[in-house]
């Protein structure tokens, strides 16, 4: 754990307020993740394929809801950018993130773009970069090679409109390319930027991959809110979404789509999840009837859970963050406290990741007073972390 022990003081204070929240922060996620070693392994096979041969491939991550899913996708997000990979992570929302309305979500999809050197303005500097690369070509070569390159001819014009704003005579324009940029983000009129979703996802992979980006990594969140959506032809709409995203993955060279939801929604306990959709469902469920139960070939991958042993190192991580937060050794709070709250956690719980998280943050926030007894106190925080977990779920 020494690369935790040189972390920035700063940095580690906002890792720990965003875990005493319940929510996974995107910096520094590898510092404290435990259990994932497998899956980590068997993903970074697959972005290495993805780049050296330009295949695409669509995966669903399934796990219970504080299992860990959004903090496994900001370590697979990490693992992209190592791989020089374009990624975008949108949540989804039954109210504003709705999958039955795939134009809303590409919008906050092109909205949140993120490359390893942009993680806050990543679809911007795309685009920058490649009017700097080609700022000595004109209009007519602009086009032609962007016809070349397949790209379908409105965000042909919108690139070279750009490009022309971007190397101005006088210098970037900055107010025009604003007004291209929402193209690109659908915030002109979505309708405009998004007549053919499938086109224009195809076209943007094409044009990262002509700038030297191993390809497009997409991470869709909180699936489950697809079982929330009222009415059967919405939910019918949504399934139909990513029926038709895993049907046609092969399309587009350089494409990773990964799904995060529950079992619920994956496995059919929920009739209102995939299920309840026989077109969606003939693809994602297991024809051998679980015999390939840990086969990481599926369709769906399951995330496992941690196990008391897991629990207990991702608690000793988290202490080494929260002693260089707080500049100070906590000696209040040892291996045997830790060990005898994984064993509370596992034992006495749902076993959720975010329980021993947010107990362990809350432990911890008591150990900076010299009269806190752990014994007297752990099982009181593990039990408010989990009816704050009830709180958060519920909104």
């Amino acid at each position: 754990m020494d690369n935790i022990s040189t972390l920035p003081k700063d940095q580690a204070y906002r890792i720990i307020s965003a875990l005493r929240k319940g929510t996974p922060p995107e910096e520094g996620v590898d510092l404290y993740s435990v259990g994932r070693e497998q899956l980590l392994s068997y993903f970074n096979n697959k972005l290495i394929e993805i780049k050296n041969y330009g295949v695409s491939d669509v995966k669903l991550v399934s796990a219970d809801w504080g299992h860990g899913k959004s903090h496994f996708l900001d370590l697979f997000r990490n693992l992209a950018f190592e791989h020089n990979f374009v990624v975008s992570k949108v949540v989804l929302h039954r109210t504003e993130t709705p999958f039955d309305k795939l134009d809303i979500v590409i919008q906050r999809l092109m909205s949140n773009i993120a490359i390893s050197q942009d993680r806050s303005n990543g679809l911007e500097a795309l685009l920058n970069d490649w009017c700097v690369s080609n700022k000595s070509k004109g209009e007519p070569q602009l086009f032609r090679s962007l016809m070349d390159i397949g790209i379908y001819p409105d965000m042909r014009l919108k690139l070279v409109e750009y490009q022309r704003h971007y190397n101005s005579v006088a210098g970037p324009e900055y107010q025009q390319c604003l007004q291209v940029l929402k193209w690109f983000r659908g915030e002109e009129t979505k309708s405009k930027t998004f007549k053919n979703v499938r086109e224009y996802l195809h076209s943007f992979i094409l044009f990262i991959r002509s700038l030297g980006y191993s390809g497009f990594v997409v991470m869709l969140d909180e699936a489950e809110a697809v079982t929330q959506l009222i009415g059967i032809k919405r939910r019918d709409l949504a399934n139909e979404n990513l029926r038709q995203i895993i049907d046609n993955d092969q399309d587009t060279q350089g494409f990773y789509f990964l799904f995060a939801s529950t079992p619920t929604f994956l496995s059919g306990e929920d009739e209102r999840g995939a299920q309840s959709y026989p077109a969606l469902w003939r693809r994602i469920s297991d024809p051998l009837q679980g015999l390939r139960q840990d086969s990481l070939q599926k369709v769906i991958v399951d995330l496992p859970k941690l196990t008391e042993e897991e629990f207990f190192r991702l608690a000793q991580k988290i202490k080494v963050v929260y002693e260089v937060a707080r500049g100070q050794n906590l000696t209040m709070v040892n291996d045997n406290h830790l060990r005898l709250l994984a064993h509370y956690v596992q034992n006495r719980t749902d076993q959720r990741v975010g329980t021993m998280v947010r107990s362990t943050v809350a432990i911890l926030d008591g150990a900076t007073s010299p009269d806190f007894d752990f014994l007297a106190r752990f099982e009181f925080i593990v039990e408010k972390a989990m009816e704050q977990e009830t709180i958060d779920r519920a909104r």
